[in-house]
């Protein structure tokens, strides 16, 4: 049975993977077709080149990363849900947190070592940050939380006019640690 709720478990990621790749290529058609249109002059085309390679793309990332972070809370509960729910969430966390006592007690997952874990709870970090703030670093209760796990992940996060990204490298990771932290716990 393992088995089965890991293939739908890939085939869920696979898809998101596939939205997220698809969307991007309408973008990258629709910057060719911009750039080649004569009804428009050198200010739109320019705008609309930042558009299709800046901001939509960032937007496309954000959007996919909360999905498949989505994804990943629900495999959570489920798997919780079959061990019988135990007794053992934090209420007081939120989040992957929640669920420590149930990963090292019930999974017998050693999270303090597992890398998966510690870049999920990073990336858990940029979510709050997306959700509570709208990205927006000055806002957020604890900036140097953000800056100590971005350097951190290098490569992965960027802060630009006082927003967090996520790169198409970060977003990769986070796609590939869902996948093998949602098999451990499965």
């Amino acid at each position: 049975m393992k088995d089965v709720k890991v293939a739908f478990m890939h085939h869920n990621l696979d898809l998101l993977t596939r939205f997220h790749n698809h969307v991007h290529g309408f973008f990258n058609d629709n910057l060719d077709l911009s750039q080649a249109d004569d009804s428009l002059d050198r200010s739109q085309q320019n705008w609309l080149k930042s558009e299709y390679e800046v901001h939509l793309p960032n937007q496309l990332r954000k959007s996919v990363f909360l999905m498949m972070f989505g994804h990943l809370e629900e495999h959570l509960y489920l798997s919780w849900v079959e061990y019988g729910e135990p007794d053992c969430l934090n209420n007081r966390a939120y989040g992957l947190k929640k669920y420590n006592q149930f990963f090292t007690n019930y999974v017998g997952l050693n999270i303090g070592s597992d890398a998966d874990y510690q870049y999920l709870t990073d990336c858990q970090i940029v979510r709050n940050a997306i959700i509570h703030t709208a990205g927006r670093v000055s806002l957020l209760k604890e900036p140097d939380q953000l800056e100590r796990m971005m350097s951190k992940n290098k490569g992965c996060f960027e802060t630009k006019n006082d927003r967090v990204y996520i790169t198409h490298e970060g977003l990769f990771r986070f796609q590939k640690s869902v996948s093998a932290f949602t098999e451990k716990v499965i």
